[in-house]
């Protein structure tokens, strides 16, 4: 017995015409007569009562089309359910980011990947990459993005987008876009940042940057956390250099002069990961890296 066996059971069992079902089947009457008979043979009873002109189901055999046909079905949707899994289409996916790619890139990503995968569960969660590392070595996440490439051996970073630097100031500052020079000229100005003294790359690059313009500025405020930064910045409490993916956010009294310096945005998994709903992701963001054509963001 064999699944065509049921399946070609089944069919007579609705139709309750060998020449017909045969025909809808693909087969000879004869053929279909013979694997009907091998099936009654192997199961030791008979399935339909054949007349001249008549076919019908015994007992057993509307038994057997009752429980077969909740069984086949049964067992197609597990296989349909065991194809999306293994091409990724079902799951779910933990995913890290640094906040400043939730305001156009990763949304971006999402509808993309949403589109393709609906069926993909989603949790996200806005981490900085000194916890990263350690939630995706202990399975807490799959994938992140952030702006520091792993230093661990078992995990693996891949560059996806640079964007460019931006300096961020309040509405009414008298630094605009058509007299801004440079950094050089803002010495004087109260900064807000993130921790200069971090070893990671992004406060590295800061670093360098402020040590390439002759000084090292002047914070009166110290936060990771760029919405804050954006609040405080706002309310007149000093200036910010950020990524431009802040101009999107929606915190008014801003304006966002472009600044000739970029930074990295990585895709973060376990060396080893074989999760193939991972692979998508990374495809899709490949994808949405690759067909970013927006030119760079205006001052505003």
């Amino acid at each position: 017995m064999n699944l065509h066996h049921i399946r070609y059971f089944l069919r007579l069992a609705e139709r309750l015409h060998f020449w017909q079902t045969a025909e809808l089947l693909g087969l000879t009457q004869s053929s279909l007569s013979r694997h009907i008979q091998g099936l009654e043979q192997e199961l030791g009873f008979a399935l339909f009562e054949r007349r001249q002109r008549t076919v019908r189901l015994t007992a057993a055999g509307e038994l057997l089309q009752t429980e077969w046909a909740r069984l086949l079905a049964e067992l197609e949707a597990v296989q349909r359910h065991a194809r999306q899994v293994s091409a990724g289409e079902v799951g779910s996916l933990r995913l890290g980011h640094v906040g400043s790619v939730a305001y156009a890139w990763l949304p971006r990503l999402l509808a993309g990947f949403t589109a393709r995968y609906p069926l993909v569960q989603l949790e996200l969660r806005e981490i900085g990459a000194a916890d990263s590392q350690a939630q995706l070595l202990t399975y807490q996440l799959d994938v992140g993005f952030w702006r520091e490439p792993a230093r661990n051996p078992a995990l693996v970073s891949v560059p996806i987008f640079d964007e460019p630097l931006a300096l961020a100031v309040p509405a009414a500052h008298p630094v605009r876009a058509d007299t801004f020079t440079s950094l050089a000229a803002l010495r004087d100005e109260r900064f807000i940042l993130p921790s200069l003294s971090d070893e990671g790359a992004y406060a590295q690059a800061l670093r360098r940057m402020f040590e390439g313009y002759g000084y090292q500025p002047r914070r009166t405020i110290t936060s990771d956390f760029g919405a804050t930064i954006l609040s405080l910045v706002a309310a007149g409490l000093g200036v910010a250099v950020l990524p431009m993916s802040y101009a999107d956010s929606p915190t008014p009294g801003l304006r966002y002069l472009p600044l000739p310096h970029h930074s990295t945005v990585y895709l973060t998994c376990r060396r080893d990961e074989r999760s193939v709903v991972v692979e998508n992701l990374r495809a899709e963001a490949t994808r949405l890296a690759a067909a970013q054509a927006a030119g760079p963001h205006q001052a505003v």
